[in-house]
């Protein structure tokens, strides 16, 4: 994520200011300010020994993130997002960032192409293109951390996004070329030598299927593919199979089933430590590793402001098909008055290079119309 220098601070509040005044060829007066701000207490075991027991450690009260969205259509042809965060843990030392600035234009292009250019989080998958808040669980899937990063796939970039003549089924088409910049939180290793990065693509294929009154599906299936390796120019490519099926009744109760599969496979020559890999003999060695990870959640919502849930989650390493990581979690959530606020409870359990228990309570709330809701 980019980091916003004091130029760009100092002239936040104009903007907000600004906010007020009509802009030729604006729709709307002013744009839609939301602030969204992210706490958590957590707690866990990992490493912590009492009489050769593992014990819970004591609950650390986190500052997790701050987000700021200014959303607006510029024209009747168009709109503009721009996502601020400020990221935790230290809420005093942070600096604001640019986490997505970009316009759509989403009417009156050729067979009604939409195009969409900035910083932006691709359409690669479908829990990629939700912010942490809106998600029903507290801490990402194992497959996102271990394969797109903290950030996930998030960058500089052009998209154009078409559907496609196929009936009743909703169908789209999502190409982006991008600048390349988020490959290293993307499992690649991090470019040190000042050179531009080597483009990177993205697409996605989807279809939405209405299953009858009160239940929905969406399916999905995703490419990435970039040079993790700048110092080499490996490649490395990424597939992905999503879906999201969706049963609501009524307003008070709805159950979601979601799973995303990915696969990859990788040209390398060193891991991301810049440890070259060898052969039997010791001689420096090319090496094509394949890995992949999934994870898959059921989220039922009931009496309307709560919901529960459990999630299951395995991944490989990108650089290692045999070091796996599994995980567990249960949660609940609490979401009342149009879900303005949210609190989650989370439990989980991961297993990797050793087991680790964790408890978390997860507090967010929406000021604005971009609402903390996660359905």
């Amino acid at each position: 994520m980019g980091i916003v220098r004091s130029p760009l601070c100092a002239l936040l509040p104009l903007i907000v200011m600004c906010a007020g005044r009509t802009a030729v060829g604006q729709t709307t007066i002013n744009p839609d300010i939301s602030i969204i701000p992210r706490f958590i207490i957590h707690a866990d075991d990992a490493g912590k020994l009492s009489e050769g027991r593992r014990v819970f450690s004591r609950p650390e009260f986190e500052f997790e993130e701050l987000e700021v969205a200014i959303q607006s259509y510029l024209n009747p042809f168009s709109k503009a997002d721009v996502i601020l965060t400020l990221p935790g843990p230290d809420l005093e030392a942070g600096k604001l960032g640019i986490e997505e600035v970009y316009a759509t234009v989403f009417r009156g292009l050729p067979l009604d192409l939409n195009l969409r250019f900035g910083k932006y989080r691709a359409e690669f998958g479908k829990l990629n293109l939700v912010h942490p808040h809106a998600w029903p669980f507290a801490t990402a899937p194992l497959v996102q951390e271990r394969f797109l990063g903290d950030e996930g796939l998030n960058d500089l970039g052009i998209s154009a996004s078409v559907l496609l003549p196929t009936g009743e089924v909703y169908t789209k088409l999502t190409v982006d070329l991008l600048r390349g910049s988020s490959v290293a939180g993307a499992a690649g290793i991090s470019d040190t030598s000042g050179r531009s990065p080597f483009y990177a693509n993205s697409a996605r294929l989807m279809a939405f299927f209405p299953l009858g009154d009160f239940s929905d599906l969406e399916t999905g299936l995703s490419g990435y593919t970039g040079i993790h390796d700048p110092y080499y120019r490996d490649r490395f490519w990424y597939g992905n199979l999503d879906f999201k099926y969706k049963y609501r009744p009524s307003s008070y109760t709805s159950l979601t089933l979601q799973g995303e599969y990915l696969v990859s496979t990788r040209r390398a020559r060193q891991n991301p430590d810049f440890i070259p890999f060898t052969d039997a003999s010791g001689n420096p060695a090319a090496r094509t590793i394949s890995a992949s990870g999934w994870y898959f959640y059921a989220d039922y919502q009931f009496l309307k402001t709560y919901s529960a849930g459990v999630r299951i989650d395995r991944a490989a390493s990108p650089y290692d098909g045999g070091d796996v990581a599994r995980g567990a979690a249960l949660f609940l959530g609490y979401y009342p008055v149009e879900e303005t606020i949210g609190i989650r409870l989370q439990y989980a359990h991961t297993s990797a290079a050793q087991s680790v228990n964790s408890i978390a309570l997860q507090v967010f709330f929406s000021l604005g119309p971009h609402k903390a809701h996660p359905f």
